[in-house]
């Protein structure tokens, strides 16, 4: 999907989409994103760009941690619910609407400690590209810690989950939300990503050397931690 379609789908769902997420996750989705913004913040101060940050609740996570946190999006919808929760709870965050799978982005070079990119690598037509022209924004010790769904390996308990999510799922949140556009998105995107290696391999092909993964939702969602 290109950045215009993109944009409209999320816009469209932007209201609902926490909320159901939520609900499907089972409240797990709010762990994975707490597991990431601590992964970012090593203390106040730190500089980090949330990518793709949607309604902004890991940077909220951020910069509540006492970090100086960039978020950034595509969806203007999705933005304005970010920059209403930081409003309301008196947090501090730079909101920039922007396509970060263009060119010429209004960032700086070598500017940030940390990248945070959640749920959103399986929705770019060229990851390992947009991943590599993020990292330039990364100062030389800089990390990229990126959280996404993937394919579960085999075994009882993956398989039960991947009947969940590939199944159940997309029909939970059709009902919850009204649109299932968003969720059938999701699962061929998952689906075309693949499993873990393929993820692996976008990451170490933008550039990035890989110290640490972590599997959460019983195989479904990867965690990993990469340095520049």
């Amino acid at each position: 999907m290109d950045a215009q379609g993109a944009r409209e789908i999320f816009d469209r769902n932007a209201v609902n989409y926490d909320w159901v997420n939520s609900i499907i996750s089972l409240g797990l989705d709010k762990s994975w994103r707490r597991w990431v913004a601590k992964q970012a913040t090593e203390g106040p101060g730190m500089r980090i760009l949330d990518a793709f940050s949607g309604t902004g609740l890991v940077a909220l996570e951020e910069a509540a941690m006492g970090a100086d946190v960039t978020a950034a999006d595509i969806s203007p919808q999705m933005l304005s619910i970010a920059s209403g929760r930081a409003e309301r709870r008196g947090i501090s965050i730079d909101i920039k609407l922007v396509d970060l799978t263009g060119d010429h982005l209004p960032l700086e070079e070598e500017y940030f400690d940390a990248i945070t990119l959640v749920f959103g690598i399986r929705y770019l037509k060229n990851p390992a590209v947009t991943i590599s022209k993020l990292s330039s924004f990364l100062k030389p010790d800089g990390r990229l810690i990126a959280l996404e769904f993937i394919m579960p390996a085999s075994g009882f308990i993956p398989t039960l989950a991947s009947l969940y999510f590939f199944r159940i799922l997309p029909r939970i949140g059709s009902l919850l939300a009204g649109r299932r556009e968003l969720y059938d998105y999701l699962i061929s995107s998952t689906s075309a990503l693949g499993h873990k290696e393929n993820l692996l391999k976008i990451i170490s092909s933008a550039g990035l050397n890989i110290i640490e993964t972590e599997l959460f939702g019983f195989g479904l969602v990867c965690g990993v931690i990469a340095t520049k």
